[in-house]
């Protein structure tokens, strides 16, 4: 089978669909990837508030999967452009205080669009 083309970026490369994993056991910012997927699990003995950060149209595509493993209110903000390109109206996601609650986003156009999300309050 001939190579895979990005449309964008040409010759696709194995770090078009880099699968990264981070643990987020403490507040903080989430760091972006260039390309791929990341998956952030919340271990936090407490309330955790997670900042991201604003996408660049050069990370289109780039898909955020926020997991709650702790049974917290936790927060996730997108403070300049908030969720859904909803600005202050929607740029902080606080989940229910159970273990399982969900967040994923994939960037566009420098924002963040929510795929899914469980038990998580847009405000």
């Amino acid at each position: 089978m001939p190579g895979l083309l990005n449309l964008k970026r040409g010759t696709a490369d194995s770090s078009d669909t880099a699968l990264v994993v981070e643990v987020a056991s403490g507040d903080g910012a989430i760091a972006i990837p260039d390309r791929g997927k990341k998956f952030v699990f919340i271990t936090k003995g407490s309330a955790a508030a997670l900042t991201l950060g604003t996408p660049t149209t050069a990370q289109n595509g780039v898909e955020i999967d926020i997991i709650s493993t702790t049974a917290y209110a936790h927060t996730i903000q997108a403070a300049t452009i908030g969720f859904n390109d909803g600005g202050a109206a929607s740029d902080v996601c606080t989940f229910s205080a159970a273990k399982g609650n969900r967040l994923c986003v994939v960037a566009y156009a420098g924002d963040w669009w929510v795929m899914d999300n469980i038990n998580g309050t847009l405000a």
